[in-house]
């Protein structure tokens, strides 16, 4: 018999629509790339290779291209390269693509695991999207089905038991990792926009999710030394743009676009601000924090309600309705710091430590309970 030594890697195989900058594409990169190679054998599928996270890749991983646009042409070549590969267990962190992989699941070689990675809250998204109805019907029939279901905060796991059906020996807990130690060294020369007053950042992709858009129509009621930089790119630019007109914030507001390297803005931000409509846990809190710079943030930004006891006093501030966001975003003093900031991260946040307990979330899956 084999020592444990002699063992094969474990091949997992991530799932992704492709490689543009989002944050679950964002998480499945940092956890693949930081998987044990000496117990894990990680490979990457991917719908459409282009975005700006291809280079982000680590040199080794295989990555398979499909090449085409849409779930619906790229389902019959992913599971010929799912029965081609033969993975131990599949992994998806898009809930599209969860549905379908679950869907799905009869075509794969017998005793593939499935793994997947739930970025929101159901109750939440799913009542504001397309076929709402046969989306819900889809979670209640499906994910029950997954070997784990990884939630990223308590309300979502919450929901996904009582109202989907889902066995709680399922349902992990657990945060998105943060690459603290290179995000500060990236940052350790904040940015500013130039010029006196205090300064705001909010980042992220602009759709309505993000509620960037009620973001805007608070700041007339801040005052004038408050500037606004947008960072992202998104199906919703256009109408932010012209909202941002109609309310006479053009001098007040700068659109910078999708910025690679956000780590110096959040560094040299007086505050950040997460007005989300819903969200899993968006990474740009937890990344703001982990820069030194403190955070207002709706509720409805995932788990932030629910941790915010562990992050130091005055790192993050609720605002849960728009008069409190008004008075948050009053109550921000222009620091005038030009270095970074400590952090204001938990330690448990940092990738290393995330990508451990995901690797013990694989193994439970596998059915190796000791995770040796």
């Amino acid at each position: 018999m084999n020592s444990a030594d002699d063992r094969k890697p474990v091949p997992i195989l991530f799932v992704l629509p492709n490689l543009r900058a989002g944050g679950a594409e964002r998480v499945s990169i940092i956890l693949l790339s930081l998987l044990d190679r000496s117990r894990f054998a990680p490979e990457l599928v991917v719908f459409d290779g282009a975005g700006e996270f291809k280079d982000l890749l680590p040199a080794g991983i295989p990555v398979h291209d499909l090449s085409v646009g849409r779930l619906r042409s790229a389902f019959r070549p992913l599971l010929r390269v799912i029965r081609a590969r033969r993975p131990a267990l599949v992994f998806s962190s898009h809930s599209y693509v969860n549905l379908a992989l679950l869907a799905g699941r009869g075509f794969f070689p017998k005793g593939t695991k499935i793994v997947v990675r739930e970025p929101s809250t159901p109750s939440r998204s799913l009542p504001d999207t397309r076929f709402s109805f046969l989306l819900k019907l889809g979670y209640w029939l499906l994910f029950r089905r997954a070997d784990r279901v990884i939630c990223l905060n308590r309300e979502a796991e919450d929901d996904l038991l009582s109202r989907y059906g889902v066995d709680p020996e399922r349902l992990v807990l657990l945060p998105n990792p943060v690459s603290v130690a290179a995000l500060r060294d990236a940052a350790e020369t904040p940015v500013r926009d130039p010029g006196p007053g205090r300064r705001l950042v909010a980042a992220g992709r602009l759709t309505p999710a993000k509620g960037f858009d009620n973001l805007l129509r608070v700041l007339p009621s801040t005052p004038g030394d408050i500037f606004l930089t947008i960072y992202g790119d998104g199906p919703e630019e256009a109408a932010l743009k012209s909202l941002c007109r109609a309310l006479g914030l053009d001098a007040r507001v700068r659109f910078a676009g999708f910025e690679r390297q956000l780590a110096p803005a959040l560094a040299g931000a007086d505050a950040v601000v997460a007005p989300s409509r819903w969200e899993g846990f968006p990474n740009v809190v937890l990344e703001t924090l982990a820069c030194g710079t403190q955070v207002i943030s709706t509720p409805e930004a995932g788990g932030v309600r629910e941790l915010q006891a562990e992050f130091p006093a005055g790192a993050v501030t609720l605002a849960a309705s728009q008069a409190a966001l008004i008075d948050a975003i009053c109550a921000v003093r222009e620091s005038g710091h030009r270095k970074i900031r400590p952090s204001l991260l938990p330690e448990r946040f940092d990738e290393s430590s995330v990508t451990g307990l995901f690797a013990a979330t694989l193994d439970k899956a596998l059915g190796n309970q000791s995770g040796s």
